[in-house]
């Protein structure tokens, strides 16, 4: 073969290479990748109206794949499609309407769901990813909210009995405006109102003689689920009794668990009153609720940014929303444990409980037990570092900033309605029992074959104390017992000023939740409402 013809076979050979390997890998490292140049809505947008039927991404430039799309905030129905052949304007029309005064976070490239080869990225027309994106953005509050913020800025809302109804609605329902309890029946005005339906102007409103105020009268008029869990320590029995639950200990046998009967009220919905802000004085029995403590805890640096955040603020709600807001700028970190769990005081000290530890395969210093703490545990620091964890951490640093802005808070644990391991047969048995499918949200988990892969199952909330009452916060002002607008039926069980001072570790372990755990449901089952109430709701 001729020198000529050698050179032309290797000249060939480069350009093939050049065209196959080496120009996508330089095209790569050359062109830009795929950003997004608009949103609707518009990203950290406030009071976005609960009438919109779409959220729509373009991108700067052909998508070559629609995948790692998470949501973080409330949940949204509906199945993304691409607009436009050349694929560069995504949207999600939606099934249902948006929730109002809801905090909404769509995650494109979630950095926390990427394989290391990228085959789970978005990517642009030569190959490159897109940067994470998160779109945040709040909606506007209910129209009947809105009136009430409308008649404080007039001076014209009032509460005379500060049951947490307005004068306005009391005199709509018929109720005295001077007194929590119109017809002395035991339940209040706001309780028949906002949780049970019945008629707050009469002790016995399907007149069967037996007062509203019975255990089972109350369910006559409104939606509720029937629970009875098997518990294991730490639980409160007062802390289970709220607007969107009674229960009531059915056995204490002395053994590990304790049966308690819980009836669940999941379409329950608080009114909620703007007040002003900065309040005049908290009662001294608060103060254990705006103090820092372990976990909640807040700096006088905090405490100054909190208020430059809140400047102009003039009532309450306009506190909760601003603050929802900031911390939908701050990033997602996965945590290296759960320290809600493995974490408490004692002596006054913090102390890490190390079973967790012993039981990973690598070896954790303590500089990495220090760094999930600062991101995951305190408020304070996850709160300057701009980071937090699940909805654990999450509570804690919407809680402490709260607590820095001079409003009582606190945290709850709460566990799933069902929870089970695959092959036992309890959630198929337990679910035959129930009639309405918006609230079949269950968890299935395999017994693990070692202590650290156990799914240890909870969720945390923040209770601020508004109007008298204390509301459960999530992502919406009234997320209440069915996490972020999803179906999953979550059951409170404890609360506490400090956590820290709380130890889940002896029953909440993996080495004990693997062999026991510390919560199971028995027995479940719905009723429907006996008679229509003239008094039910609209929900948020």
């Amino acid at each position: 073969m001729s020198k000529i013809k050698i050179e032309r076979l290797l000249l060939v050979a480069f350009i093939f290479i050049f065209s196959v390997v080496l120009l996508p890998s330089l095209a790569k490292r050359l062109l830009p990748g795929p950003k997004v140049i608009e949103t609707m809505p518009a990203i950290s947008a406030i009071n976005v109206p609960i009438e919109t039927q779409e959220i729509r991404f373009v991108f700067s430039q052909p998508m070559a794949q629609e995948k790692n799309i998470i949501f973080r905030g409330m949940r949204l129905r509906g199945q993304s499609k691409w607009l436009d052949e050349q694929r560069t304007t995504l949207v999600f029309p939606l099934t249902e309407s948006l929730k109002p005064g809801a905090f909404y976070s769509i995650v494109l490239n979630s950095s926390l769901n990427s394989t290391a080869e990228g085959d789970n990225l978005m990517k642009g027309q030569w190959g490159k990813p897109l940067d994470e994106y998160v779109l945040t953005f709040m909606t506007a509050p209910s129209g009947t909210m809105q009136r009430r913020v409308s008649e404080f800025k007039l001076g014209t809302l009032q509460d005379t009995d500060r049951d947490g109804l307005d004068d306005t609605l009391e005199a709509k329902i018929g109720t005295m405006c001077t007194t929590p309890d119109t017809d002395a029946d035991g339940l209040t005005d706001y309780e028949e109102h906002c949780k049970y339906w019945t008629n707050p102007t009469l002790a016995d409103s399907d007149g069967d003689g037996i007062s509203d105020a019975d255990w089972n009268e109350r369910r006559e008029y409104a939606y509720s689920i029937r629970v009875v869990l098997e518990l294991k320590p730490p639980w409160n029995l007062k802390a289970m009794n709220d607007l969107f639950q009674d229960a009531r200990l059915v056995e204490s046998n002395g053994s590990n668990y304790q049966k308690v009967e819980v009836i669940v009220y999941p379409y329950a919905s608080p009114v909620l009153l703007p007040t002003a802000y900065p309040s005049q004085r908290t009662p001294e029995v608060f103060n254990e609720y705006t103090q820092p403590t372990t976990d909640l805890n807040y700096s006088t640096e905090m405490q100054v940014e909190i208020q430059r955040i809140l400047s102009g603020a003039t009532h309450t709600l306009d506190v909760l929303a601003r603050l929802q807001h900031e911390i939908g700028k701050m990033k997602l970190t996965i945590p290296l444990y759960a320290p809600f769990v493995y974490t408490y005081k004692q002596q006054d000290e913090l102390v890490v409980e190390p079973s967790f530890f012993e039981s990973l395969d690598d070896e954790v210093t303590e500089r990495e037990i220090q760094e999930a703490l600062d991101v995951n545990y305190f408020g304070d620091s996850m709160f300057k570092r701009k980071q937090y964890g699940a909805c654990i951490s999450r509570a804690r640093l919407f809680a402490s900033m709260l607590r820095a802005a001079g409003i009582p808070a606190r945290v709850t644990m709460a566990i799933p309605m069902l929870y089970y391991y695959k092959g036992m047969g309890e959630w198929k048995r337990l679910m035959k029992n129930l009639n309405n499918e918006a609230v079949t949200g269950s968890f299935s988990y395999e017994k693990p074959s070692v202590p650290h892969e156990v799914a240890i199952v909870g969720h945390s909330q923040v209770e601020a104390y508004l109007n008298n009452h204390w509301i459960r916060l999530g992502y919406q002002l009234n997320e209440g017992p069915l996490f972020a607008g999803t179906d999953q039926m979550f059951i409170k069980i404890i609360d506490a000023a400090d956590f820290a001072e709380v130890d889940f570790t002896k029953t909440w372990a993996p080495a004990q939740w693997v062999e026991e755990r510390p919560y199971r449901t028995v027995e479940l089952s719905d009723q429907t409402a006996t008679y229509k109430s003239k008094f039910k709701r609209k929900l948020p």
